[in-house]
């Protein structure tokens, strides 16, 4: 709310017959006397007569509608034209310079003539409010952090004469609906120590609404209340003032001539207060009552409610000059009040409010997410993580028996041949070496095989330089034209040594000659420096057909690009076929993959960390991609599950980690806005990581979408509870 232009009159004990005046505003402040309103003074008594007696349920006059409604508009043009006197002539300069801006007014002085006026109705086409002076109030911690449903006292006055059930209905409807949390004090429990008790709670109120019978008197007005005792605004100052230190703004007195209770209770340090100044019928304080609370509902604040309420209350039947009467009263200073009776204004509200800590928590994960999703080929965190994934994801196929790869048509196995020193290699009729694979095996492998019923091979073998039997598997694959024959080439991310002094000798050898294609043995990941070689799960490089799986997939899908995931929660033993040497001569496939068992002369030389995927499937006894140890996978079946992803356009594409992230931690500043209590966001978190599991599981397996988990819900998690009000 902008700084309002002050109006200040004041009426001296001595100086009778004149007013000073005293008015400022942002840049500017005057001084002035005005005279006395003393036809004023007597075009109000007429007023209030005829109001009264129009209004009294004794009297019967036809005419008192017209009479009242005539006196009313006499009233403010009266008080109209004593404004448009030259001696106001410095507020009416101010008011032409600053359009729009609110007026507040105060009065002081002996006599409440001046005080009952209808200066909240003048046609200034600006906000009008009175203020009253307080002590400042030191605001409780909760008070100070509070951002939540508003809390409202319903105090319940006498009820002779009058009927409340409609007002009290409305509240219980908007608490019933969501919109706040209501003490309800009638009957009984309306009593000076039920209000005391309410008041002095640590917790705090918004708003207190007062319904029923008070009037002006000398120890700052007198509320009657439900249980037959009378209290006076004096006898509450200190309440009052216990009440604003946990955060009570605002008191509604719905009641007849409020005006001494409404000071009583913004000088003991509420900053706002609403009242009737005269005796109000009951059917226009209900209309009031009702209008105020729809005008708050739809998000006003207090000045506008008031306003539209007096707006109300102009057109409604048998309300005739109440609209004269309900006034606005604050503390000097006094923010602009909102009280939001809606869910969603709350939720909007409570939004705005929301704290530097979720931020610093949302900002932290967004860095870590940041980190991992970069450094993600390298980062063991984000490798272990992402190997657990893939192990409920596996799970989660078991559970739905969804398990095997789905492909629209159904994919040939491949075939692969394990060179074992010990069984394999002897069975080929060759003798094992103890520093390479034997070339001769190679050459009696193709030997064996028909070339019309196994026209493509791959050999997972480096040929980095001249060995023995290179003459003889030259001279095979020379008179195998038909066949395509691939071999291995250390790839960019391989371990460089393996390539030899004589790494360009391929060139001019017979094997080229005799039409051998070498491709990188690259994998996408980067080479590992340990006896294991890290598994292929999170692709650094894209395996294109420059790459050993590549050149050997089908022709149609030879990309698979980086950043992308091996989905190893699929069995793909169903995919692989191990063949041994005797199988050969009758061996029908359209490739045909020969590679180490991972050994030589029980040196390791090219084996893989098996992830946990296929542990766990040896452990369920499950068909198994090879039988020998759970925890190394050999490279030739490595690159087997590389050509069936690329065969089959099988891989997961990972959602990013710092969107999801981020997303998430949204997620949980909008959770703490829209929840106040923390179980009760505990729980929505809780449904939210139960819920979140099967669906980022389905998008995995119906879409291939890989939707983090672990590090979204501990952003969720922290920024939903860095908000503690």
């Amino acid at each position: 709310m902008a700084a309002p232009i002050d109006l200040l009159i004041r009426h001296p004990a001595t100086a009778d017959g004149t007013l000073l005046v005293f008015v400022s505003a942002p840049g500017s402040q005057d001084a002035f006397v005005v005279p006395y309103p003393a036809k004023l003074q007597a075009l109000q008594q007429g007023w209030r007569q005829r109001f009264l007696r129009h209004h009294d349920p004794a009297f019967k006059w036809a005419g008192g509608a017209a009479a009242v409604g005539s006196w009313s508009e006499r009233l403010l043009q009266g008080l109209d034209q004593w404004l448009t006197e030259p001696e106001w002539q410095p507020l009416k300069i101010l008011l032409a310079q600053l359009p729009d801006v609110p007026l507040a007014l105060r009065i002081e002085g002996p006599g409440d003539g001046l005080a009952t006026l209808p200066w909240q109705a003048l046609r200034l086409q600006r906000p009008i409010f009175r203020v009253e002076s307080q002590a400042p109030v030191a605001l409780s911690k909760q008070a100070r952090i509070r951002a939540r449903k508003p809390r409202i006292v319903l105090l319940v006055g006498s009820e002779q004469d009058l009927n409340l059930g409609s007002e009290v209905e409305r509240l219980e409807q908007i608490r019933d609906a969501g919109g706040i949390d209501l003490r309800l004090l009638r009957g009984p429990d309306s009593s000076p120590p039920a209000l005391r008790s309410a008041l002095a709670e640590p917790a705090g109120w918004d708003a207190l609404l007062y319904l029923g019978h008070s009037s002006s008197g000398p120890d700052g007005g007198l509320m009657q209340l439900g249980d037959g005792s009378q209290l006076s605004g004096q006898a509450l100052q200190k309440d009052w003032a216990l009440a604003a230190r946990h955060g009570l703004r605002l008191v509604l007195f719905n009641s007849c001539s409020g005006l001494p209770l409404a000071q009583q209770a913004v000088r003991a340090g509420l900053d706002w207060a609403v009242c009737f100044l005269e005796p109000v019928p009951a059917k226009a304080a209900a209309i009031a009552f009702e209008a105020l609370l729809q005008a708050m509902e739809v998000g006003c604040d207090l000045i506008g409610a008031v306003a539209a309420a007096r707006t109300t209350l102009e057109s409604s039947p048998d309300c005739e000059g109440c609209s004269l009467l309900l006034t606005a009263v604050a503390a000097s200073g006094a923010a602009l009040f909102r009280l939001p009776l809606s869910r969603n204004r709350q939720f909007w509200l409570r939004l705005a409010q929301s704290n530097r800590r979720q931020a610093i928590a949302l900002g932290l994960f967004m860095v870590v997410a940041c980190v991992m999703e970069l450094t993600a080929h390298i980062n063991p965190v984000s490798n272990y993580l992402l190997n657990r994934r893939l192990q409920l994801q596996r799970s989660w196929r078991l559970a739905t028996g969804q398990v095997k790869l789905a492909t629209k048509k159904q994919l040939p196995s491949i075939s692969v041949l394990l060179l074992d020193p010990n069984s394999t290699i002897p069975a080929l009729g060759a003798k094992p070496e103890a520093d390479h694979t034997s070339w001769l095996a190679l050459a009696a492998v193709l030997q064996r095989t028909p070339v019309d019923q196994v026209p493509l091979v791959g050999l997972d073998i480096f040929f980095d330089r001249n060995r023995p039997g290179a003459r003889e598997l030259a001279d095979v694959i020379a008179n195998q034209s038909k066949r395509l024959v691939v071999g291995g080439l250390v790839g960019p991310d391989d371990d460089q040594s393996q390539l030899g002094s004589m790494g360009n000798w391929f060139r001019h050898s017979s094997l080229a000659v005799a039409g051998l294609e070498l491709k990188s043995l690259g994998v996408g990941t980067p080479a590992g420096a340990g006896r294991l070689k890290p598994i292929p799960v999170y692709l650094y490089r894209p395996i294109t057909d420059d790459n050993f799986a590549g050149a050997l997939a089908n022709p149609a899908n030879r990309w698979l690009p980086a950043d992308r995931v091996i989905d190893w929660s699929i069995n793909w033993a169903d995919q692989i076929r191990l063949v041994e040497p005797a199988d050969l001569p009758r061996l029908r496939t359209p490739l045909l993959l020969v590679g180490t068992s991972g050994r030589r002369s029980d040196q390791a030389v090219d084996l893989f960390t098996a992830p946990a995927t296929i542990k766990d499937a040896l452990q369920d006894g499950e068909k198994l991609l090879w039988t020998d140890s759970a925890n190394e996978v050999p490279g030739v079946l490595v690159q087997a599950v590389l050509i069936q992803s690329l065969n089959s356009g099988h891989w997961l594409t990972p959602i990013s980690l710092t969107l999801c992230t981020l997303s998430a931690g949204g997620l949980g500043i909008l959770l703490a806005a829209l929840l106040e209590k923390r179980e009760h966001r505990a729980i929505a978190i809780a449904l939210l990581g139960v819920a979140s599991c099967p669906l980022s599981f389905s998008l995995a397996v119906m879409q291939l979408w890989l939707l983090p988990l672990l590090l979204p819900l501990l952003a969720l998690t922290a920024t939903t509870f860095s908000r503690d009000d």
